[in-house]
């Protein structure tokens, strides 16, 4: 079984509550490419998308989206509440401190 709480911590964030799962086609799959994860090797992957305990700096809200291939994590990406471009790849935790986007 994948553990997506560890997974999330040996990166840095911390689960607050999970907040969807879905299975989602990879074709035009844009979100995913933005984050710099190849999936062009996968058909359909599942997501599992978490609310998470850090905040960005106005208080809005960041999110953590994890996919899963066969059971196995593939990859993923975070996602900033009223951001532009909305996406960041899950290992810039610090580099988003750094930049004052979110809280440290």
């Amino acid at each position: 079984m994948v553990n997506h709480v560890e997974y999330l911590q040996s990166l840095g964030w911390h689960i607050e509550e999970k907040f969807n799962e879905r299975k989602q086609e990879t074709k035009n799959f844009l979100p995913a490419v933005n984050a710099g994860i190849d999936l062009k090797p996968y058909k359909e992957i599942d997501i599992t998308t978490y609310l998470l305990k850090e905040k960005q700096k106005k208080g809005k809200k960041i999110y953590a989206s994890i996919y899963e291939y066969n059971g196995r994590i593939i990859g993923g990406n975070g996602q900033l509440e009223e951001w532009e471009p909305g996406v960041f790849p899950l290992n810039d935790k610090e580099r988003l401190i750094d930049e004052g986007t979110i809280a440290k």
